[in-house]
């Protein structure tokens, strides 16, 4: 089924959503630029972009040492957040029902422990 064009969330404005995430991050825009090994000017003309490329938000993220992607994944409606199940997640997942069990184990054997004579 085709998304409705109507329905589709707004794509946020990249450069203001950077320039931002920069700002809260407490570092300089001239820190930020040599960070990336760039003119000020250069990341200055970020800012006004709608769009950036993904090598760009790359970089930032390494810069601010601050994953940019996560935010701009949560900007996402919340059903579109987690559809794609990562090897990560499925980790948590399986080592959850693990500990569930060991748990299950434990109060088996603490029962066992306190019926003995």
């Amino acid at each position: 089924m085709k998304p409705n064009p109507n329905t589709l969330a707004k794509l946020p404005h990249m450069g203001t959503f950077i320039k931002n995430k920069i700002q809260e991050q407490n570092i300089t825009y001239a820190e930020t630029a040599r960070r990336m090994n760039i003119k000020q000017s250069t990341l200055n003309g970020y800012f006004i972009q709608e769009t950036l490329q993904t090598r760009i938000i790359w970089k930032l993220s390494q810069a601010l040492n601050y994953n940019l992607f996560t935010d701009i994944i949560q900007l996402l409606p919340e059903e579109l957040q987690n559809t794609n199940k990562t090897s990560f997640q499925q980790t948590i997942q399986t080592q959850q029902q693990e500990i569930n069990d060991l748990k299950k184990e434990i109060s088996i054997y603490k029962e066992i422990l306190s019926l003995k004579p």
